[in-house]
C-alpha cells in the first residue's frame, strides 16, 4: 500500500534540511556541533553509574540530549544524499 506524499510537507522538511546543512556541513559548523556533542556528553551511555544505582532523570536528561544530536546527525545525512545526484528517487520527508 502507497502512503500518499504530503507534497508541502516534504517541501517544507527539505527545506528545514538545507537550512540545518547549511549551518552545519561548514567546518566551523562542524566544529561547533563537535563541541555540543562534547559538552552534553553524547558519546556516553544513558546510565552511568552501578547497576541499580543510578539516576533516572539524569538518564532521561542524557537520553534527551542525545536525541537532539542524532536528529540533527540524520538530517544532515538526508541532505547530503538529497544534494548528491543518485537513481534513488525515494521521498525522505
Amino acid at each position: 500500500m502507497m502512503i500518499p506524499i504530503d507534497k508541502k510537507a516534504a517541501e517544507r522538511a527539505r527545506a528545514a534540511r538545507r537550512r540545518l546543512y547549511s549551518l552545519f556541513a561548514t567546518p566551523v559548523g562542524q566544529q561547533v556541533l563537535s563541541e555540543l556533542e562534547e559538552r552534553f556528553e553524547t558519546h556516553l551511555p544513558v546510565f552511568q553509574g552501578k547497576r541499580g544505582d543510578y539516576d533516572p532523570l539524569d538518564a532521561m536528561r542524557r537520553d534527551a540530549h542525545r536525541e537532539v544530536f542524532l536528529v540533527i546527525r540524520h538530517q544532515l545525512e538526508l541532505a547530503e544524499r538529497e544534494t548528491t545526484p543518485s537513481t534513488n528517487t525515494e521521498d525522505h520527508a
